[in-house]
């Protein structure tokens, strides 16, 4: 929550008047903003939700989390999440809703044969880096282990983009004039260009 700090707002109307006392307080604005945003920091880092990186840093070392080198923010906040919220019994619409805290709502598919092989399939689109980890930790903690699990992660890829390319021919002709000799000659064929065409002639011309 952003506020916008003016100490001489508070002033009573007959003191309001006095520069001596605006100056004062006008210098103290800059000092109760920045304690202003602490205490707004101090709200947010309560949740995980809303907590930064300083916030996150203190729910991983109550639950024991030690971070990667190539986590971000989001992925840290997805795996405080999925080790905080952890209840007795479980169940499969307590794996749904872990499911939605971690994948998102209808970002998986979750498919259960219990009656013909015991498997349950997982399918995923995670994108972020250690997000498929964190899915694995949490079905290996909440599935029974004579349960097959099939996961499965698709990462949609949408490229944009133009792509140029040009072509040139050349046709060129070489016509010698002599008296050496005297032939004639018939050439018969069929030519397709495309693209830019550039038409050079070399005719040289001996006696």
């Amino acid at each position: 929550m952003n506020r916008e700090v003016d100490l001489v707002a508070y002033l009573p109307p007959f003191m309001a008047k006095y520069q001596e006392i605006n100056a004062t307080l006008q210098a103290e604005n800059p000092e109760f903003d920045l304690l202003w945003k602490e205490a707004d920091r101090v709200w947010h880092n309560q949740f995980i939700e809303t907590a930064d990186e300083y916030g996150i840093a203190r729910f991983e070392k109550l639950l024991g989390i030690y971070p990667e080198v190539l986590d971000t923010i989001e992925s840290r906040r997805s795996r405080v999440q999925s080790k905080w919220f952890t209840e007795l019994p479980y169940s499969m619409k307590m794996l749904k809703c872990k499911l939605e805290m971690l994948c998102g709502t209808n970002n998986f598919e979750l498919l259960a044969d219990f009656e013909k092989g015991y498997t349950l399939t997982v399918r995923t689109n995670l994108e972020m880096y250690g997000q498929i980890e964190e899915v694995e930790n949490l079905l290996k903690q909440m599935v029974p282990v004579n349960v097959i699990i099939h996961l499965q992660n698709k990462i949609q890829g949408h490229t944009k983009g133009t792509i140029f390319s040009g072509g040139c021919v050349i046709c060129m002709d070489t016509n010698m004039i002599s008296n050496d000799f005297s032939e004639a000659y018939q050439v018969e064929a069929d030519m397709v260009f495309g693209g830019g065409l550039v038409h050079t002639e070399d005719r040289v011309i001996l006696d």
